[in-house]
């Protein structure tokens, strides 16, 4: 009797957490609706925005250049004014989205969404050398946290419903619904379960569709691209491989710059309005002598496929844009390096293949072949997520063809990075923008290690227990020997969010580490657990057998 209560009970809970599933399924059907429509009309916007850059700085007169400085003035000072009372729509947004998942900050969802909207639309409007994907994400994450705040769902369900939010603005933005949850699982969570994937591609797809009816159906680049042919089988690898030499360098210039021009500014001791005043007439002179690398660039790379330019001219435009971005965004404007990203990543493909073409007697074709995959290979050495970076480049593109090429390229700069030992961008941005918290968490870590002297304990415990990592199945006295267990953490799992001390794991279990992103910090009683974590635990051999499978299922159990 007792044994089918508990079954009863067991399968009312059940279905309770299967009809919550299919709740939360919907809801993000409803974050993918609004993320479109939004997104779509900020695509749309910024579009007729370039059409009244243009009116203030061509055809210029004296009358015409006063009034366009001054209108370049106040749409500064309305941002910096948005800027000041919501901190949090500052740059791509990207960052914040992190900061959300990971707890450290809370969305004002509807200040903070309008205020993005209409800062974005004034800062890419104006010139800035910023992209709409960043502040896209950023829109999609608003709206999902906002249907969380409307129909009163749990913080569980709020990081559900914040990276399907993010997936439909990166669909609606680049029309690549892959590429959208691709990149919210492999830049914002690094781990996903089946509900998590299914929720992003609900929420992408239906965004998707929607910004389709608002802004047409065609692949972000409109043009035939072919493979480069009659070539040398060995100098082909010969010059891809240099190539991704290349696009590794210069995207760890990139970061590098990024940061140290956005330290510098902030240190700039004057007003903000009036920095920001002083900045704008700059991004007024620079619009109308330098209209080129104004913008996202999405222009310029439709414009560099198919047109001949000067290779001193090329080389010009490139240095131009890669400052102009780096200064754009130290501004702390609403704008993402997503897309300009992906054109210098272009831009230094056209200027490899036309030293190839001009100086090697290389066919013409390389040039791009080299722009198109130097787009996925800049953004696998910044970003540091490949498959995101080929999935983009390919529904961009609309050509698969490109697709064996794609990961040697992308394969190859992630290996680069990894040698040089490059950090991701968008986690250096996330680590300076809560700087303050971190490094209050580290100390509190640090003191807590002092404390405890945790490091000396395992130790001598390993060396008393003489423990050994790796037995094989057939060695003798299995059961006495101490073996290791790596349990992933899935996105809101009983382990998601919680300390190790909170836990409550069987007899003889001991967390030794948390590994994050391949590295490994001390478990101490307060260090906090997250998805995309992975637990690692040392035992003896029969407890691991035991309960390896439970922990494994905990680690990846989705709770209400």
């Amino acid at each position: 009797m007792a044994k089918d209560v508990l079954h009863e009970l067991r399968d009312i809970n059940s279905l309770k957490s299967r009809r919550n599933n299919v709740v939360l399924i919907l809801l993000c059907f409803l974050v993918g609706i609004f993320s479109g429509i939004i997104v779509g009309t900020y695509t749309l916007m910024l579009k007729k925005m370039s059409i009244f850059r243009e009116f203030f700085t061509t055809n210029l007169e004296f009358h015409k250049i006063f009034i366009g400085i001054a209108v370049f003035i106040i749409m500064g000072l309305a941002m910096q004014f948005m800027l000041v009372k919501y901190p949090l729509i500052s740059g791509s947004g990207i960052p914040q989205v992190s900061g959300l998942l990971t707890k450290k900050v809370k969305f004002k969802w509807f200040g903070e969404l309008v205020t993005k909207f209409v800062g974005g639309i004034l800062a890419i409007g104006a010139g800035m050398s910023m992209g709409r994907e960043g502040p896209s994400v950023h829109l999609g994450a608003l709206v999902g946290s906002g249907i969380k705040e409307i129909t009163k769902r749990s913080e569980v369900e709020e990081k559900y419903l914040v990276t399907c939010g993010a997936s439909a603005g990166i669909s609606s933005t680049f029309n690549a619904p892959l590429a959208g949850v691709i990149f919210s699982l492999e830049e914002l969570h690094k781990f996903f379960s089946p509900l998590l994937l299914i929720c992003t591609l609900v929420a992408s797809g239906t965004s998707n569709f929607v910004s389709r009816m608002i802004l047409g159906s065609q692949t972000s680049f409109q043009y035939n691209f072919m493979l480069p042919k009659d070539i040398p089988y060995y100098i082909f690898a010969l010059i891809t491989v240099i190539f991704c030499i290349i696009i590794t360098i210069t995207g760890k210039a990139f970061s590098y710059f990024l940061l140290l021009i956005q330290r510098h500014y902030r240190k700039i001791k004057i007003n903000k309005y009036v920095k920001i005043a002083l900045f704008m007439i700059m991004a007024y002179v620079i619009a109308v002598y330098f209209s080129e690398i104004t913008g996202g660039g999405h222009e310029l790379i439709e414009e560099m496929f198919g047109k001949d330019v000067i290779l001193r001219t090329l080389i010009i435009i490139l240095a131009l844009k890669f400052f102009y971005t780096m200064l754009c965004y130290a501004t702390g404007a609403p704008g993402g390096i997503f897309l300009p990203m992906l054109v210098i990543g272009a831009l230094t493909g056209k200027v490899y293949g036309g030293i190839l073409n001009q100086y090697f007697a290389i066919p013409s074709e390389v040039i791009v072949h080299f722009m198109l995959l130097g787009m996925a290979a800049y953004f696998t050495a910044v970003v540091r997520a490949p498959i995101t970076g080929i999935t983009l480049i390919l529904e961009m593109t609309g050509n698969f063809s490109y697709l064996y090429m794609l990961i040697i390229v992308c394969t190859i700069t992630y290996i680069f990075t990894e040698l040089l030992k490059m950090e991701p961008i968008y986690e250096r941005l996330y680590f300076n923008m809560f700087q303050k918290q971190i490094l209050e968490e580290d100390e509190k870590k640090r003191r807590m290690q002092k404390r405890f002297k945790r490091l000396e304990i395992l130790e001598k415990w390993w060396k008393n227990k003489k423990i050994e990592i790796g037995i094989k199945p057939d060695e003798k006295n299995i059961k006495d020997k101490i073996v290791t267990l790596l349990i992933p953490v899935g996105a809101n799992s009983e382990f998601d969010n919680k300390t190790v001390k909170e836990l409550k794991l069987p007899e003889n279990l001991l967390i030794v580490s948390v590994r994050k992103a391949g590295k490994d910090s001390i478990a101490r009683g307060d260090t906090l657990i997250q998805s995309g974590n992975q637990l690692v635990i040392i035992t003896d051999y029969t407890t691991a057998q035991k309960y390896a499978g439970e922990l494994k299922e905990k680690g990846m159990k989705i709770v209400d």
